[in-house]
Order: structure tokens, then C-alpha cells, then sequence
């Protein structure tokens, strides 16, 4: 995490996360260590997801991102604009 920003603002910290999630490991949230959860929203084709990844205990949330066969993108930072279709 860099200074001051919020927990998985960066892209190669959630990735982290993502690969030990999408691999079966288990994801746990760097504020409070408990397992995060998937949040996910399809785009407006619906053929690529958007996703977000949620602690189960404190609400720590990653930005929304996509993640396909082309890498990760960030969609939006936390508590900035929604996806595709929510705003």
C-alpha cells in the first residue's frame, strides 16, 4: 500500500489478492485479516465481468475492476464512480 492511500487502491496490491482468490487461496483483507468476498457486475456487452473484492467483516472494498485475458484494469478508485450500468 503507498502512503496514505487506501487498502487495495493499487493495481499490484489487488492483484495480489485477485491471483490468491481466482486460485482458490484463501483472499484476506490487508485492514482486519478476514476473507474477502467477490462482488460482480457484468458489463454492458456481458462478456467481460467487473468485479470488486469485499471484506466479509469491516467493508474494506477494493476500487471495481476487469480482469480478463488482456490483464486487470481499475475501473474506478473507492467511493468514486460506479461501474458501467450503476451510474
Amino acid at each position: 500500500m503507498t502512503d496514505g492511500a487506501p487498502p487495495l487502491s493499487s493495481l499490484d496490491e489487488l492483484r495480489e489478492v485477485w491471483d490468491r482468490f481466482r486460485t482458490g487461496g484463501t483472499a484476506t483483507c490487508p485492514t482486519d485479516g478476514s476473507p474477502m468476498a467477490l462482488s460482480v457486475d457484468g458489463t454492458v456487452d456481458g462478456t467481460v465481468g467487473i468485479y470488486r473484492l469485499v471484506c466479509t467483516r469491516c467493508g474494506t472494498a477494493s476500487p471495481w475492476f476487469e480482469a480478463g485475458a488482456g490483464g486487470m484494469t481499475l475501473r474506478a478508485g473507492p467511493g468514486k464512480a460506479p461501474p458501467p450500468g450503476e451510474g
